[in-house]
This record gives structure tokens, sequence and C-alpha cells, in this order.
């Protein structure tokens, strides 16, 4: 008899701990947020529209876009319904992931696209044991190296580019489908880049950037477009350079810590 009862017992918190690990785990998991994508051809080559048409809020930080130049392009960005980010798709599929916590994820939404980037003429393999590299040609591949990068005429590269400890240089008329992050300096003149910006100083030119700028120095901006924020002690304008959709002489940018 008393076995019996001992092994109802069990049976009964067997039960409950399946229950829990069913039921409980899954209350745990934060919901998604409701919202409204669409995702329209942009202005320029190879660019897209996301725009927010319904729902709440979208927390950046929260979010991935796989199959995009720039998978975190939406970080340090909230966006409410009527607004937009540009995205640069490099895969058919792009898929908008968002993370929320005890390790919940889900598919917000995915759009089939028509990736407009140019044909490879290299790959990765070129990049081996170069520590310092002239790019004059269309690159498929993330450029991190030891020393500098210089983007010329002709040049153009489907990923991120980072020079660890020198400059990354990139010349008039060009195209980065990534970020760009140097340990040195960063001039960028005459180009388009679908990602953030990030090193000590930053030189911006009559550019467009579809991400947001970090530097522990002053910022120069000339006659650019910055379309996220700007992280920097300071920023110089020259020639009405625009960041977040404001005139950058009435901008106040943020602190480099809050990136």
């Amino acid at each position: 008899m008393i076995g019996t009862v001992l092994l109802v017992a069990i049976a009964v918190l067997l039960a409950s701990v399946a229950a829990y690990v069913a039921f409980g785990a899954t209350e745990e998991r934060e919901p998604a947020p409701e919202v409204t994508l669409e995702l329209e051809p942009g202005p320029v080559p190879g660019a897209y529209e996301l725009s927010v048409t319904n729902g709440e809020r979208l927390d950046g930080e929260r979010v991935e876009l796989r199959g995009a130049a720039d998978e975190n392009a939406l970080r340090n960005r909230d966006l409410l319904a009527g607004d937009s980010a540009a995205v640069f798709p490099v895969r058919e599929r792009l898929q908008l992931v968002w993370f929320g916590e005890h390790d919940s994820s889900y598919v917000l939404r995915e759009f089939e696209v028509d990736p407009e980037v140019p044909s490879a003429d290299e790959t990765c393999p070129w990049l081996a044991g170069k520590t310092s590299v002239s790019i004059d040609f269309v690159l498929y591949c993330d450029v991190s190296i030891t020393d500098s990068v210089d983007i010329e005429s002709g040049g153009t590269v489907v990923g991120r580019i980072e020079s660890q400890s020198d400059s990354v240089d990139i010349d008039t008329g060009l195209t980065v489908y990534g970020p760009v992050t140097a340990g040195d300096d960063v001039a960028i003149d005459g180009s388009e880049v679908a990602g953030d910006v990030r090193g000590p100083d930053v030189d911006i030119d009559t550019t467009t950037v579809y991400g947001s700028v970090k530097s522990a120095n002053e910022v120069d901006l000339d006659g650019a477009t910055v379309t996220g924020h700007v992280y920097a002690p300071s920023v110089s304008c020259t020639d009405n350079p625009t960041i977040d959709g404001q005139s950058c002489s009435s901008y106040a940018p943020k602190d480099p810590d809050d990136y």
C-alpha cells in the first residue's frame, strides 16, 4: 500500500515538472512586437527602404537583418509607425529577426528581394596573407586586416571593412556594402556606406552613410548625409550636412559611451 502511494506521489511530481517545462517556460518567452513592415526599392542602386507602417515601437537593438550587408543596420535606432531605414540586401532572402529575453527570438518578417550588388571580381582567398590592401575592383568579402585599407576608383566591397590599427580611405564614387571600422583615421569622399562608420578620427565628405558614426574625437562632416546618429564629443559642419534628418548645425551629438 505504501509503495502504491509512493508511486502515485512520484507520478504526480513528474507530471508537475513536465507541466512546468511544457507550459512554464513558454509563459516566460517575451512576446514579439506587433508591427507591420514593408520593404520597397530605395532611391540608390542596391538600397531598399524598410518601413514600419503600423504597430508598436521597434527597438533596433533587438533586431538583426539577416541577408543584409550590415545585419545590425538598425542598431541605435527606434522605429515607430511612419519611420523608415535604408537597408542593403546581399542575399535573395531578407529576414528581420527580433531577439527577446530568455533566449527567445522570432522572425518578424521575411522578404524575397533582388539584390543589386555588382558581380564579384575577387572573393576572400585574395586577402590571404595581406596586412594592407588597395582595392580597385569588386570584392565579395569581409576585409579585416592589421594595416591600411584603400578603396580606389572602381573598387567596391560587399562586406564589412576593418583596419585594426591603421586607416581606411574610401575614394570618390564608391559603395561599401557594410560597416567601416578603423584603428586610426577614417576618410570617406563622395561615396556611399551601407553601415556604421567607427574610428578615432572620422572625416566624411559629400558621402551618404546609411547608419551612424562613432568617434572618440570631433567628427568632420562636409556636405555629408548621416541617416543615423553621431556619437562623438563634437561635430564640425560644412556645406549643410544632415544627421538623422536634422541640420548638422542644430544637431547635438550623442555620448560615444551610449553607442
